[in-house]
């Protein structure tokens, strides 16, 4: 795979998606663009209109994901703030055929927010589509709500029809009482859903996903060993912000953007539920990893808000 160790992107670049053999995409959160990487040189294949907001917010164009049939489909999913302003903002998760110049949507109205808005979405090795979706601190009592897609882990088929299989009926509502989640990574040996997910002052935490799981935002955070709610594997505080994730062959691996690191979790038990190690295995600046990625040719990479940098994961 043809990538350079670093890519410099002043649109601020989020999620690194590749095709199973090997083309690689990314998108910017604030320009809307999505871009193919090839070689020295990068073609932009989608543009899409982002909600001119003025100071801090989470929102534009935040995770894609390739089609695990890329190369026969042609499709990209994305997931995009759209409105008219901040007052009537919304998500959605489109997808296109690359070349094409037209989206169709596939799941609309996913309440959107200034902050903890999520966006993160990832195929399931069933090749069901998995998004996470946060939830404003005004509305934080909705996460409770299955009937409300914030604050949830939502499950579609790639066509935006809803699996016979999930908890609900006709809903995409996967689990809930979540509070901002911006990673989703499928061990490779279980298929389990491991996701991070965000804290207030304290409790990041890493989550192994089960149907119809309480994570108990905002009634509780950390481990709490009450059989209401679904505990986390590992929390952290002073918390870390945990962002997106990845699995390679043995050990799975979470950005930092409080820290600008790169931890890798070693796991074990019968259902790789118990965090044997923590370590970190890159550092960058003080702040600011976005997301770590694991390519189909074995290398990784870490998006920041101006850069794609490749790294090799080294203890420190």
């Amino acid at each position: 795979m043809n990538i350079p160790d670093i890519i410099e992107s002043f649109g601020f670049p989020v999620t690194l998606a590749f095709s199973a053999k090997g083309r690689a995409f990314f998108s910017e959160r604030i320009t809307g663009n999505i871009w193919e990487i090839k070689g020295d040189k990068m073609d932009l294949v989608y543009k899409f209109p982002i909600v001119n907001i003025s100071g801090h917010h989470e929102t534009g164009l935040i995770g894609i994901a390739v089609d695990p049939d890329f190369d026969i489909s042609g499709y990209i999913y994305a997931f995009y703030t759209y409105g008219r302003d901040e007052y009537s903002m919304k998500n959605k998760v489109v997808r296109f055929l690359v070349g094409s110049g037209k989206e169709e949507t596939i799941l609309d109205n996913i309440p959107a927010g200034r902050i903890h808005n999520g966006g993160i979405i990832a195929f399931a090795p069933d090749k069901t589509l998995y998004i996470g979706v946060g939830i404003g601190n005004e509305v934080m009592d909705r996460s409770q709500d299955i009937d409300y897609l914030g604050g949830k882990v939502l499950r579609i088929n790639n066509d935006g029809s809803i699996p016979k299989d999930n908890p609900y009926k006709e809903s995409p509502v996967y689990s809930y009482g979540h509070r901002n989640i911006f990673g989703l990574a499928f061990h490779p040996k279980n298929g389990k859903l491991f996701i991070s997910e965000d804290g207030p002052e304290k409790n990041d935490e890493i989550n192994i996903i089960q149907p119809d799981g309480n994570y108990g935002w905002p009634e509780v955070t950390g481990k709490v060993g009450s059989p209401k709610f679904v505990d986390p594997i590992i929390t952290y505080t002073p918390t870390i912000t945990p962002t997106q994730c990845c699995f390679d062959e043995k050990y799975f691996y979470f950005g930092s953007y409080n820290d600008g690191a790169v931890h890798r979790l070693t796991l074990g038990g019968k259902d790789y539920n118990k965090v044997e190690k923590d370590e970190t295995v890159y550092r960058g600046k003080s702040f600011g990893v976005i997301g770590v990625f694991h390519s189909p040719d074995h290398q990784f990479y870490v998006t920041t808000p101006n850069r794609i940098s490749n790294f090799s994961p080294e203890v420190s």
